[in-house]
């Protein structure tokens, strides 16, 4: 299966994928369903069964289950998009069932020399433009710091993983609990507070 024919298939699942004809082939799991289908899911946290304040190697590589809760990785997120042009939705709930999204028209991820950089298209949704501060940002981590607070470390202020600026309004690797706290999963325009989210999923597709 390649990135091209990915709506090929409608059935939700894990496949496995090459990006180029020279590259290694790595796993991922396509929602086929959701939105006209053709997605690959980059996060999805839903349980808080795994622990996503974890450092560099392991979110440039991936972490989790792809029929659980995973991290697919920063790296294969830079092939995928690198190779041709994506777009990002994320999907987004609150302990009470109440479900937004956020989608953005274009994402890009550059590579690990680059620290990861982010670049994102224009929103629209539901959710609010919540990673609005997080354009042009380097990725951050506990054990590596790139983000713009001179005074301050982002990643373990809020223990997670992300494109901090100084610092952010989307938390979506931070701890996974029901509570207003700068370390949850949050998502500020959710409901203009950082009250931790009860389920996070990101995917991918060419467009």
């Amino acid at each position: 299966m390649s990135t091209t024919v990915l709506s090929s298939s409608y059935v939700s699942g894990t496949y496995m994928i090459r990006v180029n004809t020279d590259s290694e082939p790595f796993k991922v799991y396509c929602e086929q369903q959701a939105y006209g289908g053709g997605w690959i899911v980059i996060q999805h946290r839903f349980n808080g069964s795994l622990d996503f304040y974890r450092g560099w190697k392991e979110f440039r590589d991936g972490f989790g289950d792809l029929d659980n809760e995973f991290w697919l990785g920063l790296e294969k997120i830079h092939q995928l998009t690198t190779a041709r042009k994506h777009e990002l939705i994320v999907e987004l709930k609150d302990f009470d069932g109440e479900y937004k999204r956020a989608r953005y028209e274009a994402i890009e991820i550059g590579n690990e020399r680059e620290e990861y950089v982010l670049n994102l298209g224009l929103y629209h949704g539901t959710a609010g433009h919540g990673m609005w501060l997080n354009k042009g940002m380097k990725f951050s981590t506990k054990d590596r710091d790139n983000d713009e607070d001179s005074d301050a470390h982002c990643a373990q202020i809020h223990e997670g993983g992300w494109w901090y600026k100084a610092c952010t309004d989307a938390n979506l690797n931070g701890r996974y609990l029901n509570a207003k706290n700068d370390k949850s999963m949050f998502w500020y325009d959710f409901d203009d507070n950082n009250q931790g989210l009860a389920y996070s999923r990101m995917m991918i597709r060419p467009n």
